[in-house]
């Protein structure tokens, strides 16, 4: 018969495997906290937290997994897992409720004034979803991605950035979508993925208030902004129809406007704004296009101030290409 010594000294000893099972995790300043949730098999999670530069904010990690074969870093993960270098009050979580899921989050060199906040939180409550997250030095910056079907891929980079609100969501199986923030900036980004095999692609380089949205309901569809230099311009694209495809870009103006609806099969929209005068708000371009048919083509480009085009597509086959300039 064992003693009750005996049973408490592997009572402890399983306790302390069991915590550390599948992870590896250090916080090499006092003030930072780590927790790890596990409740699977063969789930592995990675943290790294160095302050050695500042010393403000609290600095937290939280890791919850509760499936299988889930990784935060480790095995099949595209990057390292939850690490945070130099940091000053940012707040990171993870929490992952299926299976074979990678997720990320890489925050580096998040340095003052950035007033305790920067944020990244990734929920994936599917399978085989990945997702990375990327934040470098930047003052307020908040990033949320949600998962929830299977076989999804997600990334966000934030790189030299201003005060922003990025969120992603989808809710679909074999969706891809990529944020790309650079430069310094105000914006905020936000995609809605709800079908299948759908792609969306946000690209703002030095934009000021640039708030693109993407949102797809439909099957294979993709999507794609870019904005440079632009400021207080607004993009939306809406897709809920199958294999539509649409493309807009904005650069160097104030007040520019595009907004693309697309809710057939076939149909293709693209539309490059670009203002060539200076002056004050109010006097940049617009573009609308809807296309509610199969297989439209519409093309619109705007070069110059002051220019509106709109284009209503609601049969089949039609063709437009506008030049303003």
């Amino acid at each position: 018969m064992q003693s009750r010594f005996s049973l408490s000294v592997m009572a402890a000893a399983l306790g302390l495997a069991l915590s550390l099972a599948g992870q590896a995790a250090s916080a090499q300043d006092s003030t930072s906290t780590v927790t790890v949730t596990q409740q699977g098999n063969g789930n592995t999670s990675h943290a790294d937290q160095n302050r050695s530069s500042y010393a403000e904010g609290n600095v937290t990690a939280t890791i919850t997994q509760t499936g299988d074969n889930n990784h935060v870093g480790g095995p099949g993960s595209t990057t390292g897992g939850i690490r945070q270098v130099n940091t000053d009050g940012v707040d990171a979580a993870i929490r992952q409720t299926g299976a074979g899921n990678n997720a990320g989050i890489t925050q580096l060199d998040v340095i003052t004034p950035s007033s305790y906040a920067v944020t990244g939180e990734i929920t994936q409550a599917g399978s085989r979803n990945t997702a990375t997250l990327l934040q470098t030095r930047a003052s307020d910056l908040h990033a949320v991605m949600v998962q929830y079907g299977s076989g999804n891929s997600a990334t966000v980079e934030q790189l030299e950035s201003g005060p922003g609100t990025t969120r992603t969501t989808q809710d679909g199986n074999g969706n891809s979508l990529t944020i790309s923030q650079r430069g310094t900036a105000i914006w905020g980004m936000v995609i809605t993925q709800e079908g299948d095999g759908n792609v969306a692609s946000e690209v703002a380089d030095n934009s000021g208030y640039g708030v693109p949205r993407i949102t797809q309901t439909g099957t294979a569809n993709y999507a794609s902004t870019l904005q440079v230099n632009t400021l207080l311009a607004d993009l939306q694209i809406v897709q809920s129809g199958t294999d539509n495809r649409a493309e807009a870009s904005q650069s160097d103006g104030l007040s520019q406007v595009i907004d693309i609806g697309q809710n057939g099969i076939g149909n293709v929209a693209t539309v490059s704004q670009t203002r060539t005068s200076t002056g004050t708000a109010g006097n940049g371009n617009s573009a609308i296009i809807a296309q509610l048919g199969n297989s439209n083509t519409a093309i619109v480009r705007q070069a110059g101030q002051n220019y509106v085009a709109n284009v209503n597509q609601t049969g089949s086959g039609n063709y437009t290409n506008i030049h303003q300039h």
